[in-house]
């Protein structure tokens, strides 16, 4: 009791530990977008934008214009922009040219810089045309190296001279190549450059430290832990930040100046490649397996889909890569839409973790939709169309690391209700035998006492018997037996068994596991039989194979039921016999009417027995036992169990929980340790079972080989 106090000073220290690790994050965009709104430029300092009626608009669908045609067109040829619209075209593979004027009379200064701020057009090329002289000022695009850009910037910059008094017009040509088309035209001096950019790398540079920080954060909780969600979240981190890398035109900048190719086919690469480890991670996370399998088989053959928009973009021909940059934007809306009703029917169905998880993704949904219209061309509006999606899946990965955090602390939880659970359960039978015993008479009591403590002693013989857990962890040293008998005694039993070389180093190791018919007081005396047959054949048949054990031990069973005057009629017993030659990486095989479940690589593999128990008195339809030989690997789990575990009643629906629910609790619980291994199986049974009787005895082995 002094103990409990301390432990929960201690986990609310660590709660209020990780809030504050979490939120930093979140406080740093605050700060960020605080600094910005402050420090944003005003008044003499605020740049020209060039956007709507300013500027006309031709869109040559044929891409067969030069500038020579498009200088003679009128202006009754070009479409005006409307309002105070941003140039957007969506998803656009056509040649766009675009022309305005600016009037040195609205400037102060005569050397000026024209940014275009979009970093991942493909062609970027203009002109200038002064009285009667037209002047090519750059050629450049993602098509082309990065040096070809006149000013080294992730952004398109050029130089520009406004003198004089008359306008100056100027045309642009860009091509995205099928990405998002839309180009925003600010004009700068200096100073207000200096300004914008110190902004704009802060804005950029907050969010780049919360993604590495929470990159960094997951790749800790997994290395501890070993969840596969995290490392789905640790690779989805990765390929979003080399994402935001390509699309803020720093990657074709530092990384690849000189890959006009990476710098058109990292962008939907990298977009599906992360899209795909969200997925993964959403479907490890959510437990779809085992909450919505129908739903988790269609999200599977989503993630294909995805995973094939990877390798159109990697082709970078056209239509292939026009393909595969609309199919990544509108899979990623798929997947954002059919992830927020699915995260609700499991938060539903009592899975608490979730509600983080479902408020990541409606802020991501919100985003990713406005992000979408907005390369649709539907929403004008250059902030968000540059900065929306930076900020949407810096909020996305903060709250799904609390979700994270939140699961975590919901097994904890769920593992203190299951053991109060124990306790209460323990302590109401404590009060019903009390109740019960101060009903009886002293007489009845004295006897209940004898019998029981007859039992008890029978019990302990019964261990002592057994292998004790040194036995067990000295051959096998990550292993688990996990006995449980359903009336103190038990008519299971397990064995073990040690054959060295003569170099006295281990070359067999020999283990079985045995059910009898019945339990309790007949169970328990038939398992000391089995023990003693198991013993008694290896040394009449020596260097045998576990299926000629099985044979000596059928006739030895035979003839010590029927060594007296009466007949028995269905004594018996199940078990599996094992060999495990070391030198060899072997295990050898037989079983009679069971057998044995190995773990390799998250897959089950059965070595299934000869559906013949011990003792069948119909000697016609007797089988021969055989030996299955199987060759481990280290690391393999090795688990053999009797029929009281799967044959026990319970759940929801009060049914068997069968092979294969025990089956997939192996599966879960693989990457444990031996001993943990053990406990949660015994948490999972008992809360399967509830408040049923338990039916049959049980023993579960489990080795991990070395």
């Amino acid at each position: 009791m002094t103990n409990k106090p301390s432990s929960l000073i201690y986990s609310s220290l660590g709660k209020w530990l990780a809030a504050i690790v979490l939120t930093a994050p979140i406080i740093a965009i605050l700060i960020a977008f605080g600094f910005v709104e402050s420090s944003s430029i005003g008044g003499q300092n605020e740049p020209t934008n060039v956007r709507g009626e300013n500027i006309l608009v031709y869109i040559d669908s044929e891409n067969s214009k030069e500038i020579e045609d498009i200088e003679k067109m009128s202006n009754d040829e070009f479409t005006r922009l409307e309002g105070n619209a941003v140039p957007n075209f969506g998803f656009n593979r056509s040649n766009i040219w675009l022309k305005f004027e600016l009037n040195p009379e609205n400037f102060e200064e005569e050397n000026l810089i024209l940014e275009i701020k979009n970093p991942v057009l493909d062609i970027v090329d203009i002109y200038e045309y002064h009285t009667t002289e037209l002047h090519q000022i750059a050629e450049t695009g993602d098509l082309l190296t990065f040096s070809s850009r006149p000013i080294d910037h992730r952004n398109y910059r050029f130089p520009i001279t406004l003198n004089g008094s008359e306008p100056k017009k100027f045309f642009v040509k860009i091509n995205s190549g099928g990405e998002q088309l839309y180009a925003p035209i600010i004009i700068w001096n200096n100073e207000q450059l200096q300004s914008a950019d110190l902004n704009d790398q802060l804005l950029i540079g907050t969010y780049f430290g919360i993604i590495l920080f929470v990159l960094l954060f997951n790749l800790f909780i997994y290395l501890i832990l070993k969840e596969r969600s995290n490392l789905y979240y640790v690779q989805y981190n990765v390929n979003l930040l080399l994402l935001q890398l390509c699309l803020t035109g720093y990657a074709f900048q530092f990384i690849w100046p000189n890959s006009p190719y990476l710098a058109n086919v990292t962008n939907p690469f990298f977009a599906s490649i992360a899209v795909f480890a969200l997925l993964k991670f959403s479907q490890n996370f959510l437990e779809l397996k085992n909450y919505y399998p129908k739903t988790s088989r269609a999200f599977d053959i989503l993630g294909y889909m995805i995973f094939a928009t990877a390798l159109l973009a990697l082709c970078n021909v056209q239509p292939f890569l026009y393909i595969s940059i609309v199919s990544v934007n509108v899979l990623t809306l798929v997947l954002n839409l059919a992830i927020v009703p699915v995260t609700i029917g499991v938060l539903r169905k009592g899975f608490k973790p979730a509600k983080f998880f479902l408020i990541a993704f409606l802020v991501l949904v919100l985003v990713v939709f406005g992000f979408v219209l907005t390369n649709l061309g539907v929403i004008q509006n250059d902030f968000f169309a540059s900065y929306g999606l930076l900020i949407g899946s810096a909020l996305e990965v903060i709250l799904l690391s609390f979700a994270i955090v939140d699961r975590f602390k919901s097994f904890k939880d769920q593992a203190l209700e299951n053991l109060e659970a124990l306790n209460k359960i323990e302590r109401e039978q404590n009060i019903i035998l009390e109740r019960k015993v101060e009903e009886r008479t002293l007489e009845l009591y004295t006897q209940q006492q004898e019998i029981l403590s007859s039992i008890r002693y029978a019990e302990r013989i019964q261990r002592n018997i057994l292998p004790n857990e040194k036995e067990v962890s000295r051959m096998f040293p990550e292993s688990f037996v996990y006995y449980r008998p359903k009336d103190i005694i038990s008519g299971d039993f397990y064995w073990i068994s040690e054959e060295k070389d003569s170099a006295e180093l281990s070359s067999h190791l020999k283990f079985a596991i045995g059910d009898c018919t019945g339990h309790g007081v007949p169970g328990a005396m038939m398992s000391i039989l089995g023990i003693n047959l198991v013993r008694e054949a290896y040394e009449r048949v020596k260097d045998a194979t576990p299926s000629a054990i099985l044979e000596e031990m059928d006739l030895l069973l035979a003839n010590a039921l029927n060594s007296g005057e009466y007949e028995y009629a269905s004594d018996g017993m199940d078990i599996v016999l094992c060999h495990i030659d070391t030198k060899w990486n072997l295990l050898h095989m037989a079983g009679a009417n069971t057998g044995v479940v190995i773990l390799r690589n998250n897959e089950i593999i059965e070595l299934k027995g000869t559906r013949r128990p011990l003792g069948l008195l119909d000697e016609k339809n007797k089988k021969n036992f055989e030996t299955t030989t199987f060759a481990l690997q280290k690391g393999d789990l090795i688990y053999t169990y009797t029929d009281g575990y799967v044959d026990q009643f319970g759940g929801p629906n009060e049914k068997k929980l069968k092979q294969k629910g025990l089956q997939e609790v192996l599966l879960r619980i693989a990457n444990l340790q031996a001993s943990e291994q053990k406990e949660r199986l015994h948490l999972f049974f008992e809360e399967w079972k509830g408040n049923l009787e338990q039916i049959d005895d049980i023993c579960v082995m489990g080795i991990k080989y070395y």
